[in-house]
């Protein structure tokens, strides 16, 4: 049965519900900076499907990709969990789950008692109706389980007066590389944006040995982090308007071979989050009756005939030269772009790219970079 459970976990996050959830955010918002954890949502909804009954649950988990067995879903979730408490806290990983409900609809407990134990969180009751309040409590609760890095995922406009049910799930990364860059190495370079649009970036450096593979359509290299098997792996396409192409290599990352060689890196520095509303998006993946009022979560809920109004995630990362070992290169290593040994590859990344943040199980974080440089949408607390 361990095995199983294991079995059906890859199955499940690096399945079509992760591919295809990024998929639609990739097409809604393709011109921009993307950071999103798939994983991070498909545990809120499995944890929704612990509650569901009926139409709700089969919709629920025929696009989970889940077994029948509530139990042996719960093991899953479970044993993933565990996993990720027992990594060392060099890398920082966060995925926070929270479903936020209408004080006056009230939350069955052995549900809160069950998804606590398994999916470490739990259905909270609120006055919702009290927008500012409300706003501040989920907010509150996002900045505590990040460190105070996701911010304002929830302002008193987003809410309705007669919101039912909310369910928040919130993201965030900090990793440090297993070899460090120097920040006397970084300098201003140009990052190609566009065939039209160029700017100055912080540009970190080094020479180092790395796993890569380069084409004559792109190139793919993949950074460790530090005491753990994380790693971030970056597409690069040499086109710059090739990042679609780039995102399908991406998925099929596990069957392309790497060779580990000596490379000088240039990456630029980059900070930002991405937040998006997913109603509209699970509706279209086939989760349809848990948005109606025709829904059955009465595992969940004391209220029948009570649907989830919003799901919302948010995501932030940032990426600089912090490392938990020295670089390879020294400043007297880091000369010119062209002034290597032929036997040095490189890699400078200086237009836009895609990236997964992984480990040998699961896949964390998938994103793009179309500009480093731009600064996340600021949300109006109003």
């Amino acid at each position: 049965m361990k095995y199983l459970c294991w079995i059906l976990l890859t199955t499940s996050v690096l399945g079509q519900f992760s591919k295809e959830l990024y998929r639609n955010l990739v097409q809604d918002n393709n011109q921009q900076n993307i950071i999103a954890s798939p994983l991070c949502v498909e545990i809120g909804m499995s944890m929704i499907l612990m509650g569901a009954k009926g139409n709700t649950s089969n919709e629920l988990r025929t696009a989970l990709n889940l077994p029948q067995d509530k139990k042996e879903v719960a093991t899953i979730y479970d044993a993933l969990l565990t996993k990720l408490e027992k990594r060392k806290k060099v890398a920082i990983l966060h995925l926070a789950n929270r479903l936020f409900v209408n004080e006056t609809i009230g939350v069955n407990e052995r549900y809160n008692k069950l998804v606590n134990r398994y999916f470490r969180a739990e259905a909270e009751a609120i006055k919702l109706a009290d927008r500012s309040k409300a706003a501040w409590i989920i907010n509150d609760w996002v900045l505590d389980q990040t460190l105070d890095n996701v911010k304002a995922i929830m302002t008193p406009s987003d809410l309705a007066p007669d919101e039912s049910a909310v369910m928040i799930n919130a993201a965030f990364f900090k990793g440090y590389w297993k070899t460090r860059f120097e920040k006397k190495n970084t300098e201003p370079k140009t990052f190609y944006v566009s065939r039209v649009h160029r700017t100055k970036v912080h540009m970190m450096s080094q020479v180092g040995r790395f796993k890569m593979r380069t084409s004559s359509f792109d190139q793919i290299i993949e950074l460790p982090f530090a005491y753990s098997n994380l790693s971030m792996v970056i597409v690069l396409p040499k086109d710059i308007v090739s990042l679609n192409q780039a995102e399908a290599t991406l998925e099929s990352y596990l069957q392309i071979h790497l060779t580990e060689m000596d490379v000088h890196v240039q990456l630029p520095k980059f900070k930002f989050d991405f937040r998006t509303k997913l109603v509209e998006t699970l509706k279209s993946m086939g989760i349809k009756e848990l948005f109606n009022t025709s829904s059955d979560i009465s595992h969940l809920l004391n209220q029948a005939t009570t649907r989830i109004s919003q799901v919302v995630h948010k995501a932030f990362i940032e990426i600089d030269e912090e490392g938990a070992s020295a670089g390879s290169a020294s400043a007297s290593l880091l000369r010119g772009w062209s002034d290597y040994p032929a036997n040095v590859a490189s890699v400078r990344v200086d237009r836009p790219f895609v990236f997964m943040i992984r480990d040998n199980d699961n896949i964390y974080f998938r994103g793009r970079v179309v500009d480093p440089l731009e600064k996340s949408q600021p949300i109006n607390y109003i």
